[in-house]
């Protein structure tokens, strides 16, 4: 847990300003523009009263996970493997046309995959994780592979009308976190299973593409790279359906 907060600690001590966005009836493109999770406008009414606003620009998306490319024996169970998302929670973003712009992200991505059947994964002593089967007598309860990456998409954003937006593009992983934890009952006890350092893969790329409204939205994303790197861990990739949060 240390590590995940120091490494949000580091993401944004590396924002010395922000600046608010444009909207989608600015006429003509502009600048980068950095983006917080809050921005607030000022509109004076007059010079004795202000109005302020207050806008949101990062996402929280929640969605379940697919094994794509998955090994023998490997299965992820989609209704139990998920993903949680902290989106643009810093951005960058140049409008290049009246609903037009892109921008690119710095969030933060918490993702499970979850096998629920009678194998598990397993991690020997030279750090090599395979599936083997639980011991005789046991009853699994789940094994998983936990991730923590900073996400940093490049996304195009097209508003097909003043309240639908589309975006498309590729996003990086940066994993420097992962675990395994297995549970599982044994003469009617709960069992845990645990192991940092299994040797995920640090970088991978993916593409994701979104519709969203006020408030809320849908999204998929699908990353080929494995989860695992390949001396040390059986072949499994990704895709992810879910909800985005936004205002």
């Amino acid at each position: 847990m240390k590590k995940y907060f120091t490494a949000i600690l580091a993401a944004m001590l590396t924002l010395t300003g922000a600046q608010a966005g444009n909207n989608i009836d600015d006429e003509n493109p502009g600048g980068w523009d950095f983006e917080l999770p809050i921005n607030v406008k000022v509109k004076r009414w007059s010079p004795s009263k202000k109005k302020v606003n207050f806008r949101l620009h990062s996402s929280l998306s929640f969605g379940f996970i697919g094994g794509i490319g998955q090994a023998k024996d490997v299965s992820i169970n989609m209704g139990q493997s998920y993903e949680i998302e902290w989106g643009n929670v810093v951005a960058i973003k140049r409008r290049i046309g009246k609903k037009d712009f892109l921008r690119i992200g710095l969030g933060f991505d918490w993702r499970n995959y979850r096998v629920t059947g009678f194998k598990m994964f397993s991690k020997d002593e030279r750090g090599i994780i395979t599936m083997q089967d639980y011991s005789e007598g046991t009853e699994p309860k789940f094994s998983r592979i936990h991730t923590f990456s900073l996400s940093i998409p490049l996304k195009y954003y097209h508003y097909l009308n003043q309240k639908v937006c589309f975006a498309i593009g590729p996003e990086l992983y940066i994993t420097p976190c992962a675990s395994l934890k297995t549970r599982y009952y044994e003469n009617g006890k709960e069992r845990k299973l645990t192991s940092d350092n299994v040797h995920q893969n640090s970088f991978s790329v993916g593409v994701g593409a979104e519709i969203t409204m006020p408030y809320i939205g849908i999204y998929y994303k699908y990353n080929p790279f494995d989860v695992l790197q390949a001396d040390y861990g059986p072949n499994f990739s990704s895709m992810t359906v879910g909800l985005k949060l936004t205002l």
